[in-house]
């Protein structure tokens, strides 16, 4: 683990916490992998995700407005496929 009382420059923190969110991987292996501790990296996290404007909260933003919009889609899609079911399912005459 990291060092006890080691400073981190800002934009080594915002890199792990930028690529904590960005590389699916664990906070535990990201953590291992800069050699840092999992409580530093979280509350880094923590941090930037919480300033107004970030890179981070902006990606989180746009990822939440982007899955809105998908959300929208697959239900105007569900709807239309449940109007010609109904329409297939008819009896014929």
């Amino acid at each position: 683990m990291g060092e006890r009382g080691k400073q981190y420059e800002d934009s080594f923190k915002r890199d792990a916490v930028d690529h904590l969110i960005r590389s699916g991987k664990s906070k535990r292996q990201i953590a291992r992998d800069l050699g840092i501790s999992e409580h530093s990296l979280k509350a880094w996290k923590d941090k930037y995700l919480s300033e107004e404007g970030s890179p981070q909260s902006r990606t989180r933003d746009e990822r939440l407005a982007e899955l809105e919009r998908e959300n929208r889609e697959l239900r105007e899609e569900r709807e239309i496929l449940k109007k010609s079911m109904a329409i297939f399912l008819k009896p014929r005459k």
